[in-house]
């Protein structure tokens, strides 16, 4: 049996407590390396806590 190295999709979404989010695929690049590490990972496809979270979904909007 593999184990999967990463459990969590690149498409999942890292929230900080500040309200600053981004993709997983994102944070494992290094382009978040700036932030710490206290993020929670949300499935991409939990609308409503992402909604919750103040995530926008729409495709033209980007993180941050």
């Amino acid at each position: 049996m593999t184990r999967n190295a990463h459990p969590h999709s690149s498409d999942d979404i890292a929230v900080w407590p500040d309200g600053t989010w981004a993709t997983l695929g994102e944070v494992r690049a290094g382009d978040y390396a700036y932030m710490s590490d206290d993020y929670e990972i949300v499935s991409y496809l939990d609308d409503e806590r992402l909604k919750a979270l103040g995530v926008e979904q729409d495709p033209d909007i980007g993180p941050g």
